[in-house]
């Protein structure tokens, strides 16, 4: 019977030390975000993952609308997140709020380290201004610094390719009724040819963020010549004259193949401007204001209206935008958020200046302020002024601070700009 009790026992305790691992701590699992952490929620058709916290460096996937990430790491300005989408590849994206909605607290998120940047290319974004002196006349392009001032071609409206290696720019044939034209160039002044042809006096052409699609904006309809215009009143008729009243509308351009296809636009559509960050999204000037349209799908929808904002420019992020704004009888340089909320005003006339005329017997001016276009980095905005008494291009800060002349005195003697405030795209920087 003992032998009996005692075998029992012993397979007791050999099945209790089978199940020891059972009860034993478990293997720490893999990390998971919390349910109440923050989480980022695609706003827009589509959103760039990219590699680091910048447009500069590579794209490795997409976002679309309505896809939610968890937020898992911020770069120092906080203004690009780290996230990790469900099933997707970790990446980074902007936190422009008209761009995406952040929802949880953001303290925790640690600041992470921002892999270093792709090498550049020569001539790549950072490095290279171009200017046109007048619409039509020579065409310069520049180091950013203003050195190596260089002439490439004749145009309007030269635009830097996201690469910061090719200009396009149009012409106008100076034969009345022939259509007009849309050409490229590098940056170096060499391989200039025609990509498109058969649109009526082209302008601002601007390319898509992957470089493959160019819109400018065209003569189309419209009044062409004046025409007398009479109404019956009381019994009376009263004649008056009606002016030229052309229309004006976009063109998306096929850079490889030349195929080309209208845009829904306004009846006067002006100075076209891709979204960097979203290569479906452009916005132009309409009829009221600002108006943004998806080239894919083809909708429209205004972002300001406001007629006073004139040649939209984007930062290079995506998140603000750039415009020339008549205040009163000037210009002057406003930017705004993507979604066109948050206007801040940049540039103005100092009292100082104001009051010296009139102690000097002049008439009141303010300068004017327009056409600007962001640095690479989105850290400075060039422009131009006529502060000094004739154009030249300025460049500030994105806040508006540290306004100054791109190139010194002398080169301006030598190099006189005309602008006629008839939403002339004067500079390009990449």
């Amino acid at each position: 019977m003992k032998t009996i009790r005692q075998t029992a026992l012993m397979f007791v305790a050999v099945a209790l030390l089978m199940l020891l691992p059972v009860f034993a701590a478990p293997a720490a699992a893999a990390p998971t975000l919390a349910a109440d952490g923050p989480q980022l929620t695609v706003k827009v058709a589509t959103l760039n993952l990219r590699q680091g916290p910048g447009t500069n460096y590579p794209v490795v996937g997409k976002l679309t609308q309505g896809a939610q990430a968890a937020i898992i790491g911020r770069n120092a300005a906080g203004d690009w997140y780290q996230v990790r989408p469900t099933g997707g590849t970790t990446g980074w994206v902007t936190g422009a709020p008209a761009l995406v909605q952040v929802t949880g607290d953001l303290t925790a998120v640690p600041v992470v380290a921002a892999p270093a940047p792709a090498a550049k290319p020569a001539g790549s974004p950072g490095g290279t201004i171009v200017l046109q002196t007048a619409s039509g006349g020579p065409i310069y392009a520049a180091n950013a610094d203003g050195s190596n001032l260089r002439y490439l071609t004749t145009g309007i409206d030269p635009a830097l390719s996201p690469d910061g290696r090719t200009v396009a720019f149009t012409r106008w044939n100076s034969a009345g009724g022939v259509p007009g034209t849309v050409w490229t160039i590098g940056v170096d002044g060499k391989g200039e040819r025609q990509i498109a042809g058969d649109a009526q006096q082209p302008k601002s052409p601007t390319w898509s963020a992957d470089g493959k699609t160019i819109v400018i904006n065209m003569q189309r309809g419209g009044r062409m010549d004046s025409s007398q215009q009479c109404i019956t009143f009381g019994g009376r008729q009263f004649c008056f004259e009606k002016g030229p009243d052309p229309n004006w509308a976009l063109r998306k351009i096929d850079v490889a193949t030349g195929a080309t296809e209208d845009l829904p636009s306004d009846s006067h559509s002006f100075t076209p401007a891709f979204d960097p960050a979203n290569v479906w999204r452009l916005i132009y000037r309409g009829d009221r204001g600002l108006n943004a349209v998806d080239v894919n799908l083809g909708t429209t929808w205004p972002l300001t209206t406001d007629a006073g904002d004139r040649s939209p420019a984007f930062s290079p992020d995506g998140s603000k935008i750039a415009v020339s704004y008549r205040q009163g009888d000037h210009w002057e340089i406003h930017t705004l958020n993507a979604d066109g909320s948050g206007r801040v005003r940049l540039t103005q006339t100092p009292s100082s200046v104001l009051v010296d005329q009139q102690l000097r017997g002049q008439p009141q001016r303010s300068w004017n302020n327009a056409a600007p276009v962001w640095s690479p980095d989105g850290k400075r905005i060039a422009f131009l002024t006529d502060r000094t008494g004739r154009w030249e291009i300025w460049v500030m800060s994105a806040d508006g601070s540290n306004p100054h002349s791109l190139l010194p005195s002398s080169t301006w003697d030598k190099l006189s700009i005309k602008y006629d405030a008839m939403d002339e795209r004067v500079i390009s920087w990449r």
